[in-house]
Parts: structure tokens; C-alpha cells; sequence
């Protein structure tokens, strides 16, 4: 049976999220904190969605709700795919803010917890992900250092000892600019952020192996709102990419996902309903 693209491509984001620790950590964080708000701002209750294929389609095996309960203290997604199975995640807020995330998937789970200071800047992230099929368990520390408001650098500590160190450079509006990877005195990765006249996130670029030159992991544009209206992703290594549209309604809340290929062609969509 030939496989969702739709689905692939979901699943394919899914597994490449974790890159950039300052867009992952900070930029992405602030943004999830932010809708999350929103949806508390005007009552939401429950989110369900729908996909569609390229031909309007449904996607088979697609499901997905989340409630929102305790006056939104606690989020509960339940999302099925046809690959089997229902990913089921559970986030708990203090403040207006995540504290801890759980998500649950076949015999993996994984459980992050977030720990910030009094201006709500984060400090710590912890990952613990246990699989009970294959017995293994490991951990991740992201510690996260300031001047001011403006990250300098972060540890990476996986499994209490393998210590990787991450220090950013930043532009005159204080701005990052630059992420660098180091590990046992040597550079190991190396991002570079652009923004436009805005101060807003435009593209993170790093050095393309198959390409075997600078070009783009991610490029980000808005609406007038100020508010991410398309994301396009390259994944390392691959000359193809991806490109995925946003619709909001009047309250800022996402009614539609567009997905596209590199020539504008239409993949499939993912519909929202809010109650």
C-alpha cells in the first residue's frame, strides 16, 4: 500500500525537530508558550483536525484532539497515524508556561521538563526518554546561561557526562547570529541566523554536505501580524525540501496546515476545529 505523503513528510519533521538548540530551546518555546496563551485567551476546550491528501482525500489513519482541562493547567493530544498506533502527549503548565511535557508513543517515552527564571527566560531542559522493549534509558541537560536577556551559551549534557558546549555570537540589535557547537576543544556544528528589518527569524543556514555549500535548514516568513505564515524546511543531506503554509482565523488561532513540495505543489492539508 503506498504511504501518506502527508504522513511521511509529519513524520520526517517529527524526527529531524531536534537541531538548533537556540531556535529549539528559545525561538520555538517562546512561540509554543505564546499559542498556548492564545488558546487560553479565548476559552479553547478542545482542538480536533482533520488531513487531506493532495486529491482532497482523507489521510487514512489520521487522528488527532487536544483538551485542555484544570482552566488549561493540563494539555492532552492524542494523534494517529497510519504508520499504527496513537502518540499520546501530556503537557502541564505553571504561569503561562510549560513545565512538563510527557509524550508516549508505543514503549518509548519521553518526559521534558522545563524550568525558567523570573522573567520567564528558560534555564534548564530536561529529556528522559525510556523504552521498555529494548530496556534502554537515557537522559539530556540543556543548561542555559545570560547576559541579560541575551543567551551566551549552553551545556549539553547527555547521560551526565558526554558534554558538548554551546556558545552564540549576536548582531548589534542583539540578535544571534551565530550558533557554535563545541566538543573537546573542537567545532563540531556550526549555524548562522538571519533576520530581516523586522527582527524576525528569515533563515538558519548552515554548510550542506551533498550540496557542498551554505545553504538554508529552515527559511520563516509572516503575515502582517507578525505571526509565522510559512516555514520551509530542507533536511541535511537532501537536495529536496518541504514547504508548509498557515491560515488563522480573526483570533489568531491556526484553522490550516498547507504542505507543498519544492514546486508548489499541493501534498496534502491538516484542518483545525476549535470548541
Amino acid at each position: 500500500m503506498k504511504k501518506s505523503v502527508l504522513l511521511l513528510t509529519l513524520l520526517l519533521i517529527f524526527c529531524c525537530a531536534n537541531a538548533q538548540f537556540y531556535y529549539n530551546d528559545v525561538v520555538d518555546l517562546k512561540a509554543a508558550n505564546a499559542m498556548y496563551a492564545n488558546l487560553v485567551k479565548n476559552n479553547v476546550q478542545e482542538i480536533t483536525a482533520a488531513s487531506a491528501e493532495s486529491d482532497n482525500t482523507p489521510t487514512t489513519g489520521f487522528t488527532y484532539s487536544k483538551t485542555l482541562k484544570n482552566n488549561g493547567a493540563i494539555a492532552e493530544t492524542h494523534t494517529g497515524l497510519e504508520t499504527g498506533g496513537v502518540s499520546s502527549d501530556y503537557d502541564t503548565y505553571t504561569n503561562g508556561l510549560i513545565a512538563k511535557s510527557q509524550d508516549v508513543a508505543d514503549s518509548v517515552s519521553t518526559t521534558v521538563e522545563y524550568m525558567y527564571d523570573n522573567e520567564g527566560k528558560i534555564l534548564t531542559v530536561k529529556t528522559r526518554t525510556d523504552d521498555t522493549t529494548m530496556d534502554t534509558h537515557s537522559t539530556e541537560l540543556h543548561q542555559w546561561f545570560y547576559t541579560g536577556s541575551i543567551p551566551d551559551s549552553m551545556l549539553r549534557i547527555k547521560n551526565g557526562g558526554d558534554t558538548t558546549s554551546v556558545h552564540f555570537k549576536k548582531d548589534g540589535n542583539q540578535n544571534i547570529v551565530e550558533e557554535l557547537w563545541l566538543k573537546r576543544g573542537h567545532m563540531i556544528e556550526h549555524y548562522f541566523y538571519y533576520y530581516n528589518d523586522k527582527n524576525q527569524l528569515t533563515d538558519i543556514v548552515r554548510f550542506n554536505a551533498r550540496a557542498k555549500q551554505m545553504l538554508p535548514d529552515y527559511m520563516f516568513e509572516y503575515n502582517d501580524n507578525g505571526t509565522l505564515s510559512q516555514l520551509t524546511q530542507i533536511p541535511q543531506g537532501s537536495s529536496d525540501y518541504v514547504i508548509w503554509q498557515y491560515e488563522y482565523d480573526s483570533r489568531g488561532l491556526k484553522t490550516k496546515d498547507v504542505l507543498l513540495d519544492k514546486h508548489k505543489g499541493l501534498l496534502g492539508t491538516v484542518s483545525y476545529t476549535y470548541r
